[in-house]
């Protein structure tokens, strides 16, 4: 095994030199490679980084951090196998459990959801059936877009808009406001487990993570009656409140729609992957190209601070070519984010990471210092060589 370098638990892996390729192009022989068991690794400066540039910005906080580009892990930081919940980068798995029912003919996006389950008999008001009201112009890409016209959970206080689970249906109609994190999530993994007819886990297991040579027992899915239940994040007493049965539908649990996956960032550096490959893994097609085409278009957009940030099917897109899943833990003082960026080839996932190695108390995510967070990826482009 070759030596790497060791500063502050970040590793920059160091081998013998050989040509850099320019950012843009993509070396033929790098469409054919995946990682078996493990990752293979190669220096940065081999596959195109300037080293000592990347060895400035590479993040000294962090439960772990894994940067691939051309198939190659060239940077970590922390422990790859450590896995803890990663907040809202979860959204993704949810949206891509439907991007596998659309593959498989069982809807389409611009489907009404309440022509596969309204919730009768199962929600807890008549008014949260999903053919009353506003809720019968939802369509599933409503819900992964956040424009579903359900309520905003205002994590900023709590006593928002949300309260209690009874607020938790769709005030306005679908198709206008994008709402962060909206109410909405809860309910679209309720009809994704309705659609299926399966845990959403084990659509995935079988469907996605089997291939990707990730086991079933090495990364979790919270159920949402976990999060309802507990105290998740006690700087917000009463986060939660809003989700609301079946906590089981047909016998099946109800993943965490809203997020809260269980992975490490070695695992989760294969799930970028595959979507950097186009949805293909090896000689296996597991997500349609078209689905993944979908993830890369602007379809809703948040306009709140910073400039606005667009959004599709639970990407985030926040330009450069970025296509991004991403959740806050720890009051928002880390982040975890898979970043796929197809023009350079690279992958970057990082769990609970600071970028900033700020001190501060109180919630970053939403003050000055989230652009630093936001923008991280953006600088490490820049320390590619073109």
């Amino acid at each position: 095994m070759a030596k790497g370098f060791r500063a502050a638990s970040v590793f920059l892996f160091l081998f013998a030199s050989t040509s850099i390729i320019p950012a843009t192009a993509v070396p033929a022989d790098a469409l054919k490679r995946f990682p078996g068991k493990e990752w293979e690794t190669r220096r940065p400066a081999d596959v195109g980084f300037d080293e000592e540039a990347l060895r400035r910005i590479l993040p000294r906080v962090g439960i772990g951090g894994t940067i691939v580009r051309h198939g190659y892990v060239v940077a970590t930081w922390g422990n790859q196998r450590t896995a803890v919940q990663t907040a809202s980068m979860g959204k993704t798995f949810n949206a891509t459990c439907l991007g596998l029912a659309v593959d498989a003919g069982l809807v389409e996006l611009d489907d009404l959801v309440w022509k596969t389950w309204t919730g009768e008999g199962e929600l807890s008001h008549p008014y949260k059936y999903l053919n009353e009201g506003h809720h019968r112009k939802i369509t599933w890409r409503h819900f992964a877009n956040m424009v579903s016209g359900f309520p905003d959970i205002d994590l900023s206080r709590a006593d928002g808009e949300m309260g209690d689970s009874t607020y938790n249906y769709a005030h306005r109609a679908p198709g206008g406001e994008y709402i962060y994190s909206d109410g909405g999530m809860w309910r679209f993994a309720q009809a994704l487990t309705a659609l299926w007819g399966k845990d959403l886990k084990d659509v995935l297991d079988e469907k996605i993570f089997r291939h990707l040579q990730v086991p079933a027992g090495r990364w979790d899915w919270m159920p949402a009656r976990v999060i309802q239940e507990n105290l998740m994040y006690p700087f917000w007493p009463g986060y939660g409140r809003y989700l609301d049965p079946p906590w089981e539908i047909d016998g099946n649990a109800v993943r965490a729609g809203p997020g809260w996956v269980v992975i490490n960032s070695a695992d989760a550096a294969r799930f970028g992957y595959l979507f950097l490959r186009n949805g293909r893994w090896r000689d296996r097609q597991l997500i349609s190209k078209e689905w993944v085409d979908q993830t890369r278009k602007p379809q809703s957009r948040r306009h709140a601070g910073h400039g606005g940030e667009d959004y599709s099917l639970n990407w985030w897109l926040p330009g450069q070519g970025v296509q991004e899943a991403r959740g806050g833990n720890i009051n928002w003082q880390a982040v975890s984010r898979i970043s796929v960026v197809p023009e350079y080839d690279l992958v970057v996932a990082t769990i609970r990471t600071n970028y900033v190695a700020r001190k501060v108390v109180g919630s970053a995510y939403f003050g000055s210092q989230y652009q630093g967070d936001r923008d991280w990826v953006f600088r490490l482009l820049k320390t590619i060589v073109k």
